[in-house]
């Protein structure tokens, strides 16, 4: 029996039905994403800015065809990621699904993200098996994996706004990239980056919407006690976010012959990744204060340590 409250309004949720309905991608169309372009050593394969030898000095010493390769492999642990995070909100969702009304709007909804995120992962995974030259793992290869695989079924029902905060933020980043990637006016970046950028960013931008709007309309019924839980634990993992900037993955071996573990660091340390991250998690930060997730209060010490900085 059905026994989560929706909190979106069911005109709400139409609309995004009817959005998913007639603009869905599905990512083996060719006029999608056309995965017969050849990958090759002349394109880069992260878009502007999202790479971490993007300002970097160890840039000027790496061939274009180095350059090529070292995006390259950011790209694909990237979208390796990105394919668990969308298992682990697939998982979540299935869970939420099984507690609400089908007779809501909203339950079709979630049924359109759940077969949109499923596309993503079919769509990062082509990417994953067309560079089977750089090797990736599976969620369950992640101690972390697989203790968010279980965390995710078990707090969905139980505690949906933490759950749909943590989507809010997780998507955040993948919508970032998406942008970057679609936008991007060089004529160096790889098509498939560019078209997987463009189908992604669309769809998430619902998911995203969908997310916001549930908060929106569920955290002020929150009892004190229930605030209080969503506050501190959220507050505590966009900390260590922030903190670990944007430091998506790390380093490995097959980047042995093009930087060290130091310059690797040193990268992922700079001050351009760090505007990056700024840029990215400040905005959430205020929508978050906006929602009540975040307390201003938190916010307001965050920027006095200097851990985040208001955006021009």
């Amino acid at each position: 029996m059905a026994n989560l409250t929706v909190h979106v309004d069911q005109s709400y949720s139409e609309k995004l039905n009817t959005s998913s309905a007639n603009r869905r991608f599905y990512p083996y169309d060719k006029p999608v994403i056309d995965w017969s372009v050849p990958i090759d050593d002349r394109h880069r394969y992260v878009p502007d800015g999202f790479s971490i030898l993007d300002g970097a000095p160890i840039s000027a010493r790496l061939s274009a065809q180095e350059i090529s390769y070292v995006t390259r492999w950011e790209t694909t642990r990237f979208l390796r990621n990105n394919h668990i995070g969308e298992h682990l909100l697939n998982q979540a969702l299935l869970v939420i699904l099984h507690k609400t009304d089908p007779y809501d709007p909203a339950w079709r909804y979630m049924l359109h993200e759940v077969a949109e995120e499923c596309q993503h992962m079919m769509m990062f995974n082509q990417w994953i098996r067309l560079n089977d030259d750089i090797r990736t793992r599976g969620v369950g290869a992640d101690r972390w994996g697989t203790v968010a695989s279980v965390a995710a079924s078990i707090l969905s029902p139980r505690l949906p706004e933490t759950v749909w905060s943590l989507i809010l933020a997780f998507e955040l980043f993948g919508d970032e990239w998406a942008q970057a990637a679609a936008r991007d006016r060089s004529s160096n970046l790889h098509p498939i980056i560019r078209q997987i950028g463009r189908t992604h960013m669309v769809e998430e931008a619902r998911h995203m919407a969908f997310a916001e709007e549930w908060l929106q309309h569920h955290i002020p019924g929150l009892s004190r006690a229930r605030r209080v839980l969503l506050n501190e634990s959220i507050e505590r993992v966009l900390a260590v976010s922030i903190r670990m900037g944007m430091a998506l993955y790390g380093y490995d071996r097959q980047l042995q012959p093009y930087l060290s573990y130091d310059e690797f660091k040193q990268c992922i340390k700079s001050a351009e990744r760090r505007n990056l991250a700024n840029s990215i998690w400040m905005p959430l930060v205020d929508s978050y204060v906006e929602l009540g997730v975040v307390r201003r209060g938190t916010a307001k010490k965050w920027l006095r340590k200097g851990l985040l900085r208001p955006v021009a």
